[in-house]
């Protein structure tokens, strides 16, 4: 489990979506992803994304847009 993972939603069958930064090969993603619960921890399914941390901004600025067009 990842030290810093912030959860972002819950899901009624016990899953959890958090939000976390992982490297993987020398180089850093941020995840957003579903974990699961398995007998007395959580392990994350494959059901998510991982962005590279230099294309956070990019997403950062395409939310805030989506968000400022459905108010």
């Amino acid at each position: 489990m990842e030290e810093n993972k912030k959860s972002i939603h819950e899901k009624s069958r016990g899953e959890t979506i958090y939000v976390y930064i992982n490297e993987y090969a020398g180089k850093k993603y941020l995840h957003i992803r579903e974990w699961y619960p398995d007998k007395e921890e959580e392990k994350p399914t494959k059901k998510g994304v991982a962005i590279p941390l230099e294309k956070v901004e990019a997403l950062k600025e395409a939310i805030e847009e989506l968000m400022a067009e459905n108010k």
